[in-house]
């Protein structure tokens, strides 16, 4: 199917993009891509200029929570080629979020032709090298405005997109969460929606109050198995260079595709790989007995992250500044984005 986009333009931008100060998540593009699902179709597919939103106060998503997001990244290589990563699997992953929701799924032709307009009509905000990125934030939500414990009938695309830098300034610390906890089996952790980031924002206070960024979730049932910090998913290191990670088969886990991407690039150096369960008290032992010599986490926003301190149950568990492991799967996946590590078919969307 061709979609017909008509483009209403935007004032330019007025000032320059401050690319060594800039904020994560704090300067937006000047259009959004805009799609409508209503009557059983998608319809009134638009771009246009970044604005706020007329929403009723009855709108569905305020009130059940059906509303989930994605984010990718968009980059420019030193000889000027700009193109977004992992376009599809981002598409896949929506439409998995989509379908736990009882969300209509998006086309990949719509997503794809929508975003593919939006990042050639905002070519000043692809950055100069590959230190920064171009965030691309999906969103989409339930727009009924009437109350009642159902699927809506009616729902909103928003693509729109934000230059940015590093998520994190430098490593950080992890508070292990033993009080709450962020997804059970049978539960919404596989789908990237907006209730399960709200309901870590309190276990992000209580991880301030202890020194640390982030918090590391347990499982439900046993408060022993590592699950993933708040922003990313979790790598761990033994002393032989065996790449630990939880499994995501229980369902409680989001499946990274940065995640994904690093257990790519290590199987290609021949680091060992385990994904399994992984005892909260095997990573605090294995720091204390040096087993276990790095951990780090990843993600989209925040790419390779190490870790530098666990706070568990009132102690503190200090890794080694030199993360080996973490520094080398970095160094490939930035040699990826500027080709020069072969990657997988589509993994590279060219603009």
């Amino acid at each position: 199917m061709l979609w017909n986009i008509p483009i209403q333009p935007a004032p330019p931008r007025s000032e320059p993009i401050a690319w060594e100060s800039l904020p994560f998540g704090r300067v937006f593009s000047q259009h959004m891509a805009v799609a409508e699902y209503k009557e059983g179709s998608w319809q009134q597919v638009r771009i246009e200029p970044f604005h706020p939103l007329p929403l009723s106060p009855g709108t569905s998503a305020l009130h059940y929570g059906q509303a989930l997001f994605e984010g990718l990244k968009a980059y420019q290589r030193p000889d000027g080629t700009r193109f977004a990563f992992r376009v599809e699997d981002h598409w896949k992953r929506l439409n998995h979020s989509a379908e736990r929701l009882v969300m209509p799924p998006v086309p990949y032709a719509l997503f794809a032709e929508l975003l593919h307009r939006l990042l050639t009509i905002e070519t000043d905000l692809f950055p100069p090298t590959l230190n920064h990125a171009l965030y691309i934030r999906p969103v989409y939500f339930a727009i009924d405005p009437w109350l009642g414990v159902r699927p809506s009938e009616s729902y909103l695309l928003l693509i729109y997109l934000t230059p940015v830098g590093p998520y994190y300034s430098g490593p950080v610390n992890a508070y292990v969460e033993t009080e709450m906890t962020r997804a059970a089996v049978g539960g919404t952790g596989t789908a990237k929606m907006a209730g399960n980031y709200a309901a870590a924002l309190l276990s992000g206070k209580k991880a301030q109050a202890h020194g640390c960024q982030v918090s590391l979730w347990l499982d439900a049932i046993h408060r022993e198995y590592i699950e993933e910090f708040s922003t990313m998913n979790a790598f761990f290191v033994h002393r032989n260079h065996t790449l630990l990670t939880p499994s995501l088969q229980r369902g409680t886990i989001l499946a990274g595709i940065t995640r994904d991407t690093l257990l790519y690039l290590a199987r290609k150096r021949g680091i060992a790989i385990e994904e399994r369960d992984i005892s909260i008290h095997e990573i605090t032992e294995g720091i204390a007995h040096g087993e276990i010599i790095e951990v780090f986490g990843s993600g989209t926003a925040a790419t390779v992250m190490p870790i530098q301190q666990i706070y568990y149950q009132g102690k503190s568990w200090e890794l080694p500044p030199t993360q080996e492991i973490a520094h080398a799967l970095l160094q490939d996946y930035k040699a990826l984005l500027r080709g020069e590590i072969l990657a997988p078919e589509n993994w590279i969307w060219k603009i």
